[in-house]
């Protein structure tokens, strides 16, 4: 077909973006949505073990330290839990990634700050109890140190609690990083389900009934969840004796 001053157009075509295609389909850029899917679950991974390990430690550490010291130090320890425990952590996520450049590692270092104090409380009742068997009066008396009764006889009847509290605390770190991704305040660098629900907003899925391009990514944040939710009260059930049923 001759277009203007010798023109011609040849073999015309009509590529329509966002239809279904693959597993999942693709979004309005072509892109396929299973391989950001597959993509998402490696950082999920990383973001919840990351964070519900590093915190969960922490947690732990600071729960028995203060339930072994008492006193002074006990009461100030439990200032600075309830301070850090009164601070709303998605609101400080949000003004951070907006003035500063987001970083999923800038991410995890703030759910880290704040999330140890989940365990605090329980770390440190169990802890009260733990210190005064007759066990730990006895290293006591031995001339133990204070290092070596707190990592030698009293961390280590708190490792199962810890254990089921990381299993727990995974899917609300995925959950947070979703959240802010959601905003448009995420990593931009790296694939998440998080950014992916965030392009569908931005490209209309909702309004345009482009369902594969927000159940995917949902459906394997709860599926997530679900799973680490389930495992953290299988082994909370498992290694809390008072739990456990016949």
């Amino acid at each position: 077909m001759a277009v203007g001053g010798g023109a011609a157009l040849t073999n015309p075509s009509l590529t329509v973006a966002g239809r279904v295609f693959g597993v999942m389909g693709t979004d309005a850029s072509k892109r396929d949505l299973w391989s950001g899917v597959i993509a998402g679950t490696k950082w999920a991974l990383l973001i919840g073990l990351l964070t519900s390990a590093v915190s969960v430690l922490i947690g732990v550490f600071y729960g028995v330290t203060s339930a072994y010291f008492g006193g002074a130090v006990d009461l100030v320890m439990m200032r600075i839990y309830e301070v850090f425990q009164s601070i709303p952590l998605l609101p400080v996520m949000i003004v951070v990634s907006a003035i500063f450049k987001p970083s999923i590692w800038t991410m995890i270092l703030m759910m880290c700050s704040f999330f140890w104090v989940s365990s605090v409380r329980t770390v440190r009742s169990m802890g009260l109890q733990v210190k005064e068997e007759t066990y730990v009066e006895a290293a006591q008396a031995l001339g133990a140190t204070r290092r070596r009764i707190i990592f030698k006889h009293m961390l280590p009847q708190l490792i199962p609690y810890a254990f089921a509290s990381m299993a727990l605390q995974v899917p609300v770190s995925i959950v947070y990083e979703a959240s802010v991704s959601l905003l448009g305040l995420g990593d931009a660098t790296i694939v998440t389900w998080g950014q992916i629900l965030h392009d569908a907003m931005q490209g209309g899925a909702v309004l345009q009934g482009l369902w594969w391009w927000i159940v995917p990514p949902g459906l394997f944040i709860a599926l997530m969840g679900m799973t680490f939710a389930f495992v953290g009260f299988a082994m909370d059930t498992i290694l809390n004796p008072k739990l456990r049923t016949r």
